[in-house]
């Protein structure tokens, strides 16, 4: 049971005593002198010295711990954003990985006779971040192009002698160039084209403006001088934005972030020295999965730790301010030691200074038992969890937190109590349930003040409010994982669930299943109503997806019209068709646009595991294959082992749409 004994000092009132009473004394009696150097006087001294000392450890301590955690902060946020930069750099590289293998398909299928401009003027191909998109044959000349080019020949460029010099069948994403028909900067992205017998017969070619890359500075708060960076693993930046300032095809080989990406895939990094441009900046770094590239994203050091340094101006004024005021007390005790009313003059400082440490606190201060019942608290904790203090004394530690978080917190509480060291350290983030039934994030030390036998007598809580960043990040981390349309999983999510799935699957000796789902008719709800009607109707698609499926299975949109579905775990692959069904059925019905009635259908390809094979990205490519089957054999049906299956319609096939 927690003490708390006030002690005061018997002593006689000589207020009434005339101030200059030892001036009267008797004649030839000695004048009475007050020894100021004593053993308990040293002992003042000496104590005045070490709570100056220990006032500026702390004090120091103190703006160390939020340089160290505003630091922390912008590392986690900008490691947020690096993965959102990432995501959109990703889409926008499959994107024209799609594009291109759409052209070299069609240009196998048609030879020169291939008409690119006029598939961009009737919307075959719409891309809007590709400037130009040509085929180019093996001798390095424009077959055909979506602009008037005339003859130009690409034999001399890097992405040309690249692929014609090896078999790779992925997206070749080269330096920046000045293009030859645009005259102006441009990131060329190109895929091999194989002729019959195995042999190079040109490439596809798009050129992307490097702006693209560069216009997400405008979606993410880096500061006025913050840092976006996309950068080849060959060491050649393919675009930068420095503040207002956007360069391309720089060398970033002697850059610290590039050569940390050596060791280590992701992280984060201060760079002291601003090697970009002379502006130190807080950093983090991802390598991209499936591309031979990396992300950049920064904010300057001087925008993050501004406040930071407001504050240690603040905090060192205080110290300052405190430690005089502590000598001057010390050097006040010693000289009126000899007068009994020091120690009621000192008790009353003492009291004023806690009092208004305390209550005027900028962060939230309770004093709790080591069981957990709060004692006393200040204004600031009681105004962040909006409870009066004599509800607070009601309750305790672990009823106002979140009840996912008090054993968490009883822990914490467990390990603060047989701590040797007294000063609050960044040891939780948890969460309270306010008194209207919010929550409320705050960064969380205890201390702990001991009794004369060294046992723990009380703690002291000490909260700051971060339920803003807390927000920020979850925000931040759900955006980069879900499709901004329909709010359902993006690719990135799909790919990361299917290979949790395949891996229990793996594990337990279960089946599983992916579907992939195309819609029909689509493009001819966008030519008839608008994008904004077509936006709609994928809104509504991705509900009803949603309602054909268990909660344990997830349903993605993988881009466009197109949709994806895990199936957790089937029994029968009957299951699988079942599922399917569902889909069709729900695709049938009416859609209900504004102002408008829309039908579609849609064609659903399947892939199991194990049966079709073992890996993510194998299955996927078998379910893409039964879809584009189903689409081929007449639409609005399903098929899997790329064969209709008794769900197929008796329709007359038609071409893919």
């Amino acid at each position: 049971m927690p003490r708390y004994i006030s002690r005061g000092m018997e002593q006689k009132d000589d207020t009434t005593r005339p101030p200059d009473a030892d001036d009267r004394l008797e004649a030839g009696a000695p004048r009475r002198r007050y020894r100021l150097v004593t053993p308990l006087s040293l002992a003042i001294a000496l104590g005045c010295i070490v709570a100056v000392a220990g006032l500026w450890l702390v004090t120091l301590q103190r703006v160390a711990f939020e340089r160290e955690q505003a630091v922390a902060s912008a590392m986690q946020s900008n490691a947020n954003l690096a993965i959102a930069f990432e995501q959109q750099v990703f889409r926008t590289l499959k994107a024209a990985e799609q594009v291109a293998a759409f052209v070299r398909e069609q240009y196998l299928q048609q030879g020169s006779d291939i008409d690119l401009r006029d598939w961009v003027e009737r919307g075959v191909i719409r891309e809007p971040m590709f400037t130009i998109i040509s085929v180019v044959n093996e001798q390095g000349d424009i077959v055909s192009s979506s602009q008037e080019t005339g003859a130009v020949n690409y034999s001399d460029r890097a992405f040309f002698k690249a692929l014609r010099a090896s078999d790779r069948d992925d997206l070749f994403v080269s330096e920046p160039v000045l293009g030859r028909v645009s005259g102006q900067w441009r990131i060329p992205m190109a895929l091999r084209i194989v002729s019959e017998g195995g042999r190079f017969g040109g490439v596809v070619v798009m050129s992307v403006d490097p702006t693209n890359f560069t216009d997400f500075y405008r979606q993410a708060d880096l500061g006025a001088q913050g840092l976006l960076e996309l950068t080849g693993l060959d060491g050649v930046v393919r675009g930068r934005k420095a503040g207002g300032k956007i360069s391309f095809g720089g060398d970033a080989r002697g850059l610290p972030w590039f050569q940390l990406r050596a060791q280590d895939p992701e992280g984060e990094l201060i760079d002291e020295n601003g090697a970009v441009d002379g502006v130190p900046r807080i950093l983090s770094y991802r390598s991209m999965a499936g591309y031979p590239l990396m992300v950049t994203v920064g904010s300057t050091s001087d925008e993050v730790l501004a406040p930071v340094m407001q504050r240690r101006v603040d905090y060192l004024a205080l110290a300052a301010g405190a430690s005089v005021a502590l000598l001057c007390f010390g050097a006040l005790l010693i000289v009126v030691l000899a007068r009994q009313r020091a120690v009621a003059d000192a008790l009353a400082c003492s009291e004023g200074l806690f009092r208004a440490t305390f209550h005027q606190a900028a962060t939230g201060i309770a004093h709790i038992t080591p069981e957990g019942r709060i004692l006393r608290a200040n204004d600031k904790f009681c105004r962040m969890l909006g409870y009066s203090l004599e509800e607070l004394r009601q309750r305790d530690l672990f009823a106002l937190s979140d009840e996912g978080e008090r054993e968490a917190l009883r822990r914490f509480l467990a390990r603060r109590l047989v701590a040797h060291s007294p000063v609050f350290s960044p040891d939780i983030e948890k969460a309270y349930r306010r008194k209207d039934g919010g929550l409320l994030w705050v960064y969380e030390a205890l201390g702990v003040v001991k009794d004369s036998a060294g046992q723990p007598d009380f703690l002291v809580v000490v909260t700051q409010d971060i339920s803003a960043r807390k927000e920020l990040e979850m925000r931040l981390s759900h955006d980069a994982l879900h499709d901004a349309l329909t709010g359902l999983s993006n690719r990135v999510m799909f790919h990361d669930r299917f290979e949790r799935v395949l891996e229990s699957a793996r594990r337990y000796g279960r089946h599983a299943a992916v579907l992939y789902v195309d819609l029909d008719g689509f493009k001819s709800v966008n030519d008839q109503w608008g994008h904004a009607a077509g936006d709609l109707l994928l809104q509504q698609v991705a509900r009803r997806l949603e309602d054909c499926v268990r909660a344990e299975d997830t349903v993605a949109r993988l881009g466009g019209d197109e949709f994806g579905i895990v199936l957790a775990t089937i029994e029968r692959a009957d299951h699988c068709e079942v599922v399917a069904g569902k889909v069709l059925s729900a695709m049938e019905q009416p859609f209900v646009l504004e102002g408008a009635v829309a039908h579609i259908s849609a064609s659903v390809g399947a892939a199991l595991y194990p049966r079709h094979g073992t890996d993510a990205d194998a299955l996927l490519a078998q379910a893409d294959a039964a879809m584009y089957a189903a689409k081929q054999a007449g639409k609005n049906r399903f098929s899997i082992d790329t064969a209709l299956s008794p769900l197929a319609d008796d329709g007359v096939a038609g071409p893919p749409g």
